[in-house]
């Protein structure tokens, strides 16, 4: 029997590890592709989580029931994630799109040209700044609406629209600066 999220979350509250349990499988995966874009090594984006999960579980009182659980625990889960990279962590490590993870965040391209630009993309994300690079991932990495992204970062969606505008403009020149098409 396959019980909803709200349903899952009332057992959870209740004190049902077999609810804590299939809350944890249904965001393990997603949390953890969030966290290492955040921190960019697997290990620390793997102990970000864990951690985010045990904070969520023990706030999990209070969560507003009439509220989508997934900003709620990923503005957790991007939290962890910062502290947990500034502890751990420093100076910034380029994304590894070559490695290979346990999480499948990007399937194995044919062409080296594709890899390539996919590396180039993700570096100029990496310069991008935290106010623009985590609305970026959150929405377009994450699946996050742009309210949602507005709720998880504690700013206006107004805000989440511009940031976004000004990353996509960045990322855009940068890779017509890389094709040469300045």
């Amino acid at each position: 029997m396959d019980l909803t999220e709200q349903q899952l979350i009332q057992l959870a509250k209740q004190g049902a590890q077999d609810a804590m349990e299939a809350i944890f499988r249904r965001h393990v995966e997603s949390a953890v592709r969030l966290a290492y874009l955040i921190t960019r090594d697997w290990a620390t984006a793997e102990d970000a989580v864990q951690e985010a999960f045990l904070r969520a579980f023990g706030a999990l009182h209070t969560f507003q029931d009439d509220r989508p659980f997934q900003p709620w625990f990923t503005r957790i889960v991007v939290n962890q994630a910062k502290r947990t990279k500034s502890r751990f962590q420093t100076g910034d490590v380029p994304y590894e799109v070559e490695v290979e993870n346990p999480h499948r965040l990007f399937a194995p391209e044919e062409h080296l040209a594709e890899k390539e630009k996919l590396n180039a993309l993700f570096a100029a994300i990496n310069e991008l700044d935290d106010n623009h690079r985590l609305p970026l991932l959150l929405k377009y990495v994450s699946g996050l609406s742009e309210a949602e992204t507005a709720e998880v970062l504690g700013v206006p969606v107004t805000t989440v629209k511009s940031r976004l505008y000004t990353a996509r403009q960045r990322l855009k020149k940068h890779m017509a600066q890389l094709e040469g098409r300045d």
